[in-house]
């Protein structure tokens, strides 16, 4: 089929992307700047990076950061789960609940759950710090994880799982060599998702970090309220560059499980596979 391109669209699409990129390009040229106070262009240096990297609040910020992101990542995702594997065998009006609260958690303000954490923590005593904070993400993501297993588990076939248990495979071998597997692609995707949201998080990490610690949007944020300086666009464009390769790593690893998932073995041979706890097993 033909489509005929119309000069609008295409300046429009240029326009949107510049609009998305053009930030991102200025921060990184700013944090090549030579010039300390911005007002000009200065020549080329690393410097900053230098700065940046030996800054302690940046660097406990983001060793903060990490410890939290992946703390949050791994509840979110053990929740997510466990939500979908309920979800699947349960009625209609329980997963009508369920989606409910689960859509709730997302149409929501994020500051409304952040407030709310607050003063519940406050109430009854509960101090604030690393451990709200991984809860507070948690509460956050785990309802976009819980939309990704969700979507995962629709497609899995339960009568691998049936076969297994029938030729003789305990429960526990079933959920790890058969359900596992099928969510594995939709497991890296979560963990990945949850993990970014929870390492960018600015408002519940502000209100639940108490005094005690301070992550790297929170101490990027109080950079920023005294002045904007070649320095933070080096720890952004640091940021920036964890991020990606994490997105990187985290796609060569699902593209490789996706392509071993179009050759699947078949019923009979995986199922026997599975209850004897082969590694191989041939027709």
């Amino acid at each position: 089929m033909n489509i005929r391109r119309h000069w609008l669209t295409a300046v429009i699409s240029l326009v949107v992307l510049a609009f998305l990129w053009a930030p991102l390009v200025v921060a990184a040229i700013n944090s090549l700047n030579k010039d300390a106070l911005l007002a000009g262009w200065g020549g080329a240096t690393t410097h900053w990076y230098a700065v940046a990297s030996h800054n302690a609040a940046a660097r406990s910020g983001l060793s903060t950061t990490l410890v939290i992101a992946f703390a949050s990542s791994l509840m979110s995702v053990a929740l997510a789960v466990t939500g979908a594997l309920w979800w699947r065998k349960a009625s209609s009006r329980a997963r009508r609940v369920f989606d409910l609260f689960t859509y709730l958690r997302i149409i929501l303000p994020e500051v409304v759950f952040a407030v709310a954490l607050f003063l519940l923590f406050a109430r009854v005593k509960f101090p604030l710090g690393m451990l709200a904070v991984v809860i507070g993400h948690t509460v956050w993501n785990s309802a976009y994880a819980t939309l990704i297993l969700q979507a995962r588990v629709i497609t899995l076939d339960p009568a691998l799982e049936d076969a297994a248990a029938d030729l003789g495979a305990t429960p526990f071998r079933v959920f790890r060599r058969v359900t596992i597997p099928g969510l594995l692609p939709a497991i890296i995707v979560a963990a990945l998702l949850t993990f970014t949201f929870s390492f960018d998080d600015v408002v519940t990490s502000f209100y639940l970090a108490g005094s005690q610690i301070a992550p790297l949007p929170v101490v990027l944020l109080s950079m920023i309220r005294f002045r904007i300086g070649p320095q933070i666009n080096a720890i952004g464009m640091i940021v920036m560059l964890i991020t990606v390769s994490t997105w990187t790593l985290v796609f060569l690893v699902t593209s490789r499980t996706l392509r071993r998932a179009r050759e699947p073995l078949p019923l009979g041979v995986m199922s026997v596979d599975v209850a004897l706890g082969t590694e191989e097993a041939r027709p």
